[in-house]
């Protein structure tokens, strides 16, 4: 089983790979990013994730990332950024290494059908 997991993670690092391997890094997607416009910190722009990526570096910043596309829509390589941060935080379920938000998220929807974990009212 340990050695299914691992291929299923090399896979998943070409994958992710394939995505940004035709970066140029020309920061155009640092702009319409939300959070950096927040936290103002280059490892948490799209570009900072795609050079964490390119060496081999998959942490929970990848948990950061809103998901909105906005890096897709400024990308000149129309790179599908936001595919390759799904299969990041893939890689860190598979580890065990998600946030224990992501965790807590998940065992709600479990138990109760909403990532809040508030149980349905029935009449």
């Amino acid at each position: 089983m340990i050695k299914k997991m691992s291929v299923e993670t090399e896979n998943t690092k070409r994958e992710i790979k394939e995505i940004i391997d035709k970066c140029v890094k020309c920061g155009l997607c640092r702009e319409l990013c939300p959070v950096l416009k927040v936290v103002r910190e280059e490892g948490y722009s799209p570009r900072g994730k795609v050079v964490m990526f390119e060496n081999d570096v998959f942490e929970k910043i990848v948990y950061d990332c809103t998901l909105c596309k906005a890096c897709e829509k400024s990308c000149p390589a129309n790179l599908k950024l936001c595919s390759a941060f799904i299969k990041a935080r893939e890689i860190l379920v598979k580890q065990k290494r998600e946030p224990h938000e992501a965790r807590d998220i998940m065992k709600n929807i479990e138990k109760t059908g909403n990532p809040y974990g508030v149980k349905e009212e029935t009449d």
